[in-house]
């Protein structure tokens, strides 16, 4: 059953968001839509789910991108869903511990 969460990109999350696109878009036209797709996909997921991906610190949760280099860092409280980070992978871990 679907929760339908509210949704909060915290800044931070939303440039990486708009940074991913970008490069994306530029390796090849229509990628960029790819990966935001992928995004509203994960959405989809932990609204279905929200405690069903791994933790990441005692209140966050990750999920990663099935197809892009990313994890999705994220908290639900009550009826929202906020997402912390959109990480790249290939990035030094301690970047993501924020």
């Amino acid at each position: 059953m679907r929760k339908n969460l509210d949704l909060i990109f915290k800044d931070e999350a939303s440039i990486e968001v708009v940074e991913a696109y970008t490069y994306y878009e530029k390796e090849l036209e229509g990628l960029g839509e790819r990966f935001l797709q992928e995004l509203d996909k994960i959405i989809l997921d932990i609204n279905l789910s929200p405690k069903g991906f791994k933790k990441f610190t005692e209140n966050t949760r990750q999920i990663p991108m099935a197809v892009f280099p990313y994890v999705i860092i994220y908290e639900v409280i009550k009826k929202t869903l906020i997402i912390y980070a959109v990480f790249q992978t290939k990035q030094d871990p301690i970047k993501k511990i924020r």
